[in-house]
């Protein structure tokens, strides 16, 4: 889930960057990304970032999955025009 907000008093990012007067995006996962786990003390895994860590982590994520679909073995040529 993700939600956007903006930050009337000053608000440390998960990167660590303080921002203040800016919108920034927060999410809630139900589950670690990197292993499938649900969490043990809370409900969501909640995660925050900036509007240009978001452009930069989907450029990144749209980069690894534009490099996957070109590099799969069933695709032709024509395929990938």
């Amino acid at each position: 889930m993700e939600n956007k907000q903006f930050a009337w008093l000053p608000t440390r990012m998960t990167s660590k960057k303080l921002i203040w007067l800016k919108y920034y995006f927060q999410h809630k996962d139900p589950y670690d990304l990197s292993t499938g786990r649900p969490p043990l003390s809370a409900q969501y895994f909640v995660w925050t970032e900036t509007p240009e860590e978001k452009t930069w982590r989907l450029l990144k994520e749209g980069a690894i999955e534009n490099r996957n679909i070109w590099n799969q073995y069933n695709y032709t040529k024509e395929d990938k025009l």
